[in-house]
């Protein structure tokens, strides 16, 4: 198509607005078009890309971040994005490379600088990104981010006095943008959590969530009337013959990085994430309408992929995406022998570590109470519907049961994906692994059990979430002996 920077431009400020309102279908489409009128532009690149990621599409994003960066090599908004891309696809090297070239270019540049941080804190790393910090020196007219990366650092080094001043210097700043208030104000509550000021700590996580888009849920009854049994009879099974996929299913903050980490610690399985590309086919077209010939390139695909990121010897592959209850069926077609684990954990305790997290635009249910509990309950009645309709062999693992018998419930999750119990699974915390998700920082300790019946700590603030958990609330349940701050 012949270039037309005019109605690249109309594209690109219509994909914009519709980032604003996170309709992120809307913002793909629209700046997909200017793309193609427009080539060239970094900008418009460097906004397609940031959507990709938003939707997991790490290799479209790639592809696109590779282009702009080759075109403007000393860009340092590109190279984040780039950094953030390696990062999607695991590569942790080429990621720390990416910033450490944005960051030779522009040393105080903020989001590069707290993507550094945050890549060394979640490798377990936190000297390096002291250290990182500390090179620096006094930095004139720091960025707002400078004084988040400083807060994360202290509160990593439990050094909470010192968070608490350096999340309030990025309050106070004057060019701190909503978006950095709102990090600064989630990582007020943690801190505050951590010294055991509960009130205070759910002001700024309820002021965090506050002015955000509610988001979605799913809506449970249609897919139980959509997947019957017939519907899955309709579908045919794939005939790619593979036993290595594993996947994990869960709501947010119940355990599903946890158990993701002893499994990889064996030696005989990786993982690849948070993986999007099952969700991605669930998109692409209504799966009664699939052939047998689709069903083998949807899980030839996936095969492909895996084999991408993983070793030739490793014998299981552990996948941990969001929403994996919406992905069960079609996961059964295509991968019959794959072997499935549904983590659980108190219901109130999931739901509102939830609500603690600052996702971004991936959980955006979790803003809200009565949303997080809907999402909970939906969660709950579609999986119940798998464990009826689905011959795939489901695990179901209590969060609060594998930090009470760690060892006995480890072996029982490496025995359900078929493999001989490895004693490094009970050391998994000692990998420098870099970790990706909310709990990246937990799983770099031994498992504790500080975190069970946290929620008692909130209980005078939390009403509305344990009404609408109805039945599944569980505050029957006596204390837990010891309620600490925790995940």
């Amino acid at each position: 198509m012949a270039k037309n920077t005019r109605k690249a431009a109309e594209y690109f400020l219509k994909g914009t607005e519709a980032i604003k309102i996170e309709s992120f279908g809307v913002a793909k489409a629209m700046l997909s078009k200017a793309h193609t009128l427009d080539r060239d532009n970094p900008d418009i690149m460097i906004r397609l890309a940031q959507v990709y990621l938003t939707i997991g599409m790490g290799n479209e994003a790639m592809e696109v971040l590779k282009r702009c960066v080759k075109r403007k090599p000393n860009y340092p908004d590109a190279l984040l994005l780039l950094s953030q891309a390696h990062m999607e696809l695991r590569q942790i090297d080429e990621m720390h490379r990416a910033l450490d070239k944005a960051l030779a270019w522009d040393p105080t540049h903020g989001a590069c600088l707290h993507a550094k941080v945050t890549g060394y804190i979640n490798s377990g790393e936190h000297e390096l990104a002291g250290e990182l910090i500390d090179r620096l020196g006094e930095v004139d007219d720091p960025h707002p981010l400078y004084f988040m990366s400083k807060a994360r650092i202290a509160r990593a080094k439990k050094d909470f006095a010192g968070g608490i001043d350096a999340a309030n210097k990025v309050l106070e700043h004057p060019r701190a943008l909503d978006r950095h208030k709102r990090s600064a104000r989630f990582e007020l509550g943690h801190l505050h959590d951590a010294i055991g000021d509960y009130d205070n700590a759910f002001e700024y996580f309820k002021l965090a969530n506050a002015g955000h888009i509610q988001g979605k849920t799913i809506h449970a009854e249609t897919m139980i009337l959509m997947w019957s049994p017939e519907m899955l009879a309709s579908i045919p099974q794939s005939s790619i013959d593979t036993g290595r996929p594993v996947f994990i299913a869960g709501m947010p903050r119940s355990g599903t990085t946890l158990t993701e980490r002893i499994l990889v610690a064996h030696p005989l399985v990786e993982g690849v994430g948070e993986c999007s590309l099952i969700g991605q086919m669930i998109n692409r077209r209504s799966p009664t309408s699939l052939s047998g010939e689709d069903i083998d390139s949807y899980a030839q695909e996936y095969v492909d992929l895996i084999d991408s990121r993983v070793k030739s010897e490793t014998t299981r592959v552990i996948d941990k995406h969001m929403g994996a209850e919406r992905t069960l069926g079609l996961i059964s077609r295509l991968f019959p022998d794959a072997k499935i684990i549904h983590c659980l954990r108190d219901p109130i305790d999931s739901c509102l570590s939830s609500y603690f997290q600052n996702f971004g635009t991936n959980v955006s249910y979790s803003r809200d109470q009565i949303q997080m509990a809907k999402q909970y309950v939906a969660h709950r009645k579609v999986m119940e519907h798998w464990y009826e309709v689905l011959d795939l062999e489901i695990m179901q693992s209590s969060y609060e049961e594998l930090v009470a018998e760690p060892e006995e419930r480890s072996r029982d999750l490496v025995a359900h994906i078929g493999l001989d119990f490895d004693e490094r699974c009970l050391r998994f915390h000692e990998s420098r692994e870099h970790v990706g998700t909310a709990s990246g920082a937990q799983v770099r300790n031994p498992i504790y059990k500080t975190s069970r019946q946290r929620w008692r700590n909130y209980e005078k603030h939390i009403g509305p979430l344990i009404e609408h958990l109805g039945e599944y609330a569980q505050t029957d349940k006596p204390p837990a002996s010891t309620i600490e701050h925790g995940a």
